[in-house]
């Protein structure tokens, strides 16, 4: 019996459709069913309305309208919340009005005698640094240079105009540096009578030989030399402390002027004598210094104020807070001086030292610290005075627009460090008769706080990222109705669930594909309709379409069959 088999006409073809078209269909449907899943359990106001099953269309039309523009209203008003936050605003505050003075440590005091040298050391420095065989002219031409020595500091090297039209190369072999140090005031020879709050000391035990832009001084509470950091390891309250204010209630000294050992120049030309002081906190390299008149009673009183910024200023730019921290070395505002922590005064301190390099590629040793940089030699000297009226003046970037400056001078941009302890000090002198010092030249010193209690201020932001995600926390409430856990929810049915389903899908027709190459029929699953979970409903739904389109191809073979036979085919035996 032969069976004949007429395929379907081209307009029945034709009307089925196409792969791709049922791909999307399939991926529409199963988009909208995961949709209709997250909106029955998420707890995003107006979504759960939004893409419920009952919703007809004029009320999804409706709380979509009022969804987005909740939405869009959430995002500007965050948008305006980022940029008061990237704004960065700053409030400072009194911390503390009851600050001790006992928790700072006390300043370090810095004592430079106006006229550097010692003269009496002159003919043994002569015969210890010139070598053997000197003329008389190299010796007269080494006592000119180290004369030009006795009053030179930063900004003041107009006394190196004496050495124009002078053979000064004839002497660069000798190193004036170790000539200053060895004709510089001794100890003893400038301090005298050290009290520390009513307790006699040697001097010589609490102050030591430092360097700074103004030459060579002493300095006590310091841990810039070798001997302040010998006198930390021995005692660990080094640097010094007080808790108490007044007059004699911390550091009192007798500085020695001795007038008949100045440079011959200076006596010729009876120039002020006196001392410079600098006061300023450790670790500080320099600091402006204040002149006291010889033959004086001189009283400093120091009125220390802390100002320092809290640690959620780091996540603001050093050039938007106007200031730096100590340990921020990356940043591109971060300049100190070789080995020492950040400080304004350092930063320019190395910024001036940078322009004597610049304008005379050396360096003075004696105004700085070790370094990088080549020291000047006998032959630089005269450059440094010819560049003098550059060195003499400092300007801050962005002043021209307010400041008329008559010179070019050198400009520095410094910020302050973000923990700035700054001394205010007011010094008052009062002159001696000329009895009571006679033939003695010297200033009598008291250094003391005023008060025994400082003001502490602290700079915080006006907006920080813990005010900002407050608000936005209560924008999101606001607008949208929803917290954290539901942006959890959102983000995990994003993130899992979704990949999840698409995955499973792809593995279940990725298995029938296999299954039909195999020829392996499948049995038609039985749907349970007591599975309420929504992975569960979602995978009922695409098992009954699948038993639904195979019970529909069974049915169309059956009509075939009988239509066929009931036109009286043709079958042979």
């Amino acid at each position: 019996m032969t069976l004949v088999y007429f395929p379907p006409s081209k307009l029945q073809q034709q009307q089925q459709p196409s792969r791709s078209s049922r791909l999307a269909q399939q991926l529409a449907q199963s988009s909208w069913q995961l949709a209709l899943r997250f909106g029955k359990r998420t707890t995003i106001h107006g979504l759960d309305r939004l893409l419920s099953a009952k919703a007809s269309r004029w009320e999804r039309f409706v709380w979509l309208c009022t969804f987005v523009s909740a939405f869009l209203g959430a995002v500007y008003v965050c948008l305006i919340l980022s940029a008061r936050y990237n704004a960065a605003h700053f409030q400072t505050v009194v911390d503390s009005t009851r600050f001790p003075v006992y928790r700072i440590p006390f300043p370090v005091i810095t004592i430079c005698n106006r006229n550097r040298l010692n003269w009496q050391r002159l003919a043994e420095a002569k015969s210890r640094f010139l070598a053997n065989g000197s003329n008389s002219a190299q010796q007269e031409l080494f006592e000119l240079i180290v004369g030009t020595y006795d009053d030179a500091y930063f900004g003041h090297f107009q006394s190196f105009e004496r050495l124009r039209n002078q053979p000064t190369e004839l002497l660069n072999y000798v190193n004036f540096s170790q000539v200053v140090d060895f004709m510089t005031w001794r100890c003893n020879e400038l301090l005298a009578e050290c009290l520390w709050r009513h307790h006699a000391y040697d001097c010589c035990e609490i102050f030591s030989k430092r360097r700074s832009k103004n030459g060579l001084c002493w300095a006590f509470n310091s841990l810039e030399t070798e001997e302040g950091r010998r006198m930390q390891l021995l005692d660990p309250m080094w640097p010094w402390r007080t808790g108490s204010a007044g007059p004699m209630s911390a550091l009192s000294v007798r500085v020695l002027i001795q007038p008949a050992k100045h440079w011959p120049g200076h006596r010729e030309t009876n120039a002020m004598k006196g001392i410079d002081v600098m006061v300023t906190e450790p670790f500080v390299w320099h600091n402006n210094p204040f002149f006291v008149a010889a033959n004086t009673e001189t009283t400093m009183e120091i009125e220390p104020v802390i100002y320092f910024y809290d640690n959620d200023t780091r996540g603001v730019r050093s050039d938007q807070r106007q200031c730096v921290f100590d340990d921020e070395h990356n940043s591109k505002d971060f300049k100190s001086l070789q080995g020492y922590v950040y400080m304004i005064e350092n930063c320019q301190s190395e910024c001036h030292q940078e322009y004597l390099v610049r304008y005379c590629n050396c360096t003075m040793d004696l105004l700085f610290p070790p370094g990088q940089y080549r020291s000047c030699r006998a032959q630089d000297l005269l450059c440094l005075a010819e560049h003098n009226d550059l060195l003499i003046y400092s300007h801050n970037p962005g002043e021209k627009e307010f400041v008329r400056n008559q010179f070019q001078g050198m400009s520095c941009k410094c910020f302050r460090n973000c923990y700035s302890l700054n001394y205010i000090s007011d010094v008052r002198p009062a002159f001696l008769p000329p009895d009571v010092y006679a033939n003695n030249s010297y200033v009598d010193l008291d250094v003391h706080f005023r008060f025994e209690t400082i003001m502490v201020y602290r700079t915080s932001l006006v907006f920080g990222w813990v005010d900002l995600m407050v608000s936005f926390g209560g924008i999101a409430g606001l607008f949208l109705g929803c917290s954290l856990i539901s942006g959890m929810e959102l983000a995990y049915f994003l993130c899992i669930e979704v990949p999840a389903f698409g995955l499973d899908g792809l593995r279940r027709r990725w298995k029938a594909r296999r299954q039909m190459d195999l020829g392996v029929t499948v049995p038609t699953p039985t749907l349970n309709f007591q599975q309420t979970t929504p992975s569960q409903l979602m995978e009922n739904y695409i098992m009954q379409l699948k038993a639904e389109k195979a019970q529909q191809q069974k049915a169309n073979f059956q009509n075939w069959h009988r239509i066929t036979f009931a036109q009286k085919h043709v079958i042979g035996k």
